[in-house]
Protein backbone atom coordinates (compact mmCIF):
# COMPACT_ATOMS: atom_id res chain seq x y z
CA UNK A 1 0.00 0.00 0.00
CA UNK A 2 1.39 3.39 -0.92
CA UNK A 3 1.04 6.66 0.94
CA UNK A 4 -1.79 7.95 -1.28
CA UNK A 5 -3.94 4.88 -0.63
CA UNK A 6 -3.22 5.16 3.08
CA UNK A 7 -4.35 8.80 3.13
CA UNK A 8 -7.61 7.92 1.31
CA UNK A 9 -8.35 5.16 3.82
CA UNK A 10 -7.62 7.48 6.76
CA UNK A 11 -9.98 10.15 5.42
CA UNK A 12 -12.75 7.59 5.03
CA UNK A 13 -12.18 6.31 8.56
CA UNK A 14 -12.28 9.88 9.88
CA UNK A 15 -15.72 10.30 8.29
CA UNK A 16 -16.96 7.08 9.87
CA UNK A 17 -15.73 8.23 13.30
CA UNK A 18 -17.41 11.62 12.79
CA UNK A 19 -20.74 10.04 11.90
CA UNK A 20 -20.52 7.76 14.92
CA UNK A 21 -19.58 10.65 17.21
CA UNK A 22 -22.65 12.75 16.35
CA UNK A 23 -25.11 9.99 17.24
CA UNK A 24 -25.30 11.24 20.83
CA UNK A 25 -25.70 14.92 19.88
CA UNK A 26 -29.31 16.11 20.04
CA UNK A 27 -29.24 19.58 18.47
CA UNK A 28 -28.99 19.70 14.68
CA UNK A 29 -26.86 22.86 14.81
CA UNK A 30 -24.34 21.10 17.05
CA UNK A 31 -24.26 18.06 14.75
CA UNK A 32 -23.55 20.28 11.76
CA UNK A 33 -20.81 22.13 13.63
CA UNK A 34 -19.16 18.88 14.76
CA UNK A 35 -19.28 17.32 11.30
CA UNK A 36 -17.82 20.48 9.78
CA UNK A 37 -14.97 20.37 12.29
CA UNK A 38 -14.35 16.74 11.31
CA UNK A 39 -13.80 17.98 7.76
CA UNK A 40 -17.05 17.03 6.04
CA UNK A 41 -18.44 19.44 3.48
CA UNK A 42 -22.04 20.63 3.27
CA UNK A 43 -22.89 18.05 0.60
CA UNK A 44 -21.72 15.22 2.85
CA UNK A 45 -23.45 16.59 5.94
CA UNK A 46 -26.85 17.29 4.35
CA UNK A 47 -28.11 13.67 4.10
CA UNK A 48 -26.80 12.87 7.59
CA UNK A 49 -28.97 15.52 9.24
CA UNK A 50 -31.90 15.53 6.81
CA UNK A 51 -31.38 18.95 5.27
CA UNK A 52 -30.52 20.35 1.86
CA UNK A 53 -26.97 21.38 1.07
CA UNK A 54 -27.95 25.05 0.91
CA UNK A 55 -29.83 24.65 4.20
CA UNK A 56 -26.62 23.41 5.80
CA UNK A 57 -24.68 26.47 4.64
CA UNK A 58 -27.42 28.76 6.02
CA UNK A 59 -27.48 26.98 9.38
CA UNK A 60 -25.93 28.67 12.46
CA UNK A 61 -23.95 25.48 13.14
CA UNK A 62 -22.20 25.83 9.77
CA UNK A 63 -21.47 29.53 10.29
CA UNK A 64 -20.15 28.99 13.82
CA UNK A 65 -16.39 29.37 14.15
Amino acid sequence: MDREQFDVICKKLDKIFAITAIQSIEAKNDKIYALKKFGLNSGEIAPLVGMSESGIRDNPGWKKR
